[in-house]
């Protein structure tokens, strides 16, 4: 199932062209790397791909309709966005905070039920804040803080999640978490998965997809497989990038 579709799309920012002609489709499935230097554009084409911003050139199509021609309410059912940074709108317990995911599956009349409640806390224990429900989302710390904005977007149920750096502030073992249940929701057939990342290993070991952005309007997409390679990174990040074997043979990329 074709869960986005992006067809000559062109995004820029002040003036400045950040991508040309992006045509890529998005499955159900499947689990994306979105990959390129600092300023490359990949917060920008995530606001874009999520209908924050409109595009500059080109086309967005979502689950078969043009993403414009859609209400608000229903793409936030069927597409969920993790921003790079979250803050505290008003005053809310990790719970609570949870729960937000829910509002655009609820009738204008219509409060959270047990079901939303059980939802968000199955959400809260896949992060493990289960222990932290009643505490004020404030006073968390910055992991624990991106934990609960993670746990938010699982409560929400997107067919589609699109996350910018969703391991920003995480220890080791809550990137392998989270990263790890973000592959399984691909794998399940139903959903798909597109983030922006920083560590190209990550993209190794968790993404079957890779779209490159170069910075200067050219773009790649394909399989991991195909376009992860020496010759290619070290265009993308502008420094020489060689490939080593791991362990277990799997492929690893270190700066030379």
């Amino acid at each position: 199932m074709e869960l986005l579709r992006a067809a000559s799309l062109d995004v820029a920012v002040a003036g400045r062209r950040l991508l040309h002609g992006l045509n890529i489709a998005v499955q159900a499935g499947q689990c994306w790397a979105l990959l390129g230097a600092n300023g490359s554009g990949k917060t920008t084409l995530l606001h874009t791909l999520a209908g924050l911003r409109p595009p500059a050139g080109g086309s967005l199509w979502l689950r078969g309709t043009p993403l414009a021609r859609l209400p608000r309410r229903r793409v936030a059912q069927l597409l969920g966005l993790l921003p790079q940074d979250s803050s505290d709108g008003f005053p809310a317990t990790v719970l609570e905070t949870a729960l937000i995911g829910r509002h655009p599956h609820l009738g204008r009349w219509r409060n959270e039920d047990a079901a939303d409640v059980d939802k968000a806390r199955r959400a809260l224990a896949q992060v493990e804040l289960t222990a932290l429900e009643s505490r004020p989302s404030h006073t968390l710390s910055g992991g624990e803080r991106r934990r609960l904005a993670l746990a938010t977007l699982f409560t929400q149920e997107p067919q589609l999640l699109l996350l910018d750096e969703p391991t920003n502030h995480l220890d080791l073992s809550h990137q392998m978490a989270a990263l790890h249940h973000l592959r399984a929701l691909a794998d399940d057939g139903e959903h798909a998965v597109l983030m922006a990342l920083h560590d190209v290993n990550l993209a190794v070991r968790y993404c079957d997809h890779v779209l490159l952005l170069f910075g200067d309007g050219s773009w790649q997409a394909g399989t991991a497989a195909e376009l992860l390679n020496e010759t290619g990174l070290s265009r993308l990040y502008g420094h020489p990038v060689v490939q080593v074997a791991g362990p277990e043979g799997q492929r690893a990329f270190l700066p030379r």
